[in-house]
């Protein structure tokens, strides 16, 4: 099924229009997203069994945690909260 076509079908069952029915789904896939990242932190925390991503830093550089996989996991940790504040960002605007 096309994407016009699923649109404004699902516009009219809803009673929404195709405007507000694409700007809803865009949000949602946004907030699903920020859950996503924000799991994949929370595993992190949880398997070093640290509070923050400078925390981990901290226990890595004192050689509190081996450094290989942490290094790559820290880098991840920066990455995922960098991509939520640029969602949130994007969904304030």
């Amino acid at each position: 099924m096309k994407i016009q076509t699923l649109t404004s079908e699902l516009s009219k069952k809803l009673g929404v229009g195709e405007s507000e029915l694409i700007y809803k789904g865009l949000l949602a896939l946004i907030q699903k997203e920020i859950r996503k990242a924000e799991h994949e932190i929370v595993a992190l925390r949880e398997r070093y069994d640290v509070f923050s991503e400078t925390e981990l830093y901290d226990s890595i550089k004192n050689g509190e945690i081996v450094e290989h996989p942490a290094w790559e996991d820290y880098i991840i940790w920066k990455n995922k909260k960098t991509h939520i504040k640029n969602l949130q960002q994007m969904v304030s605007e």
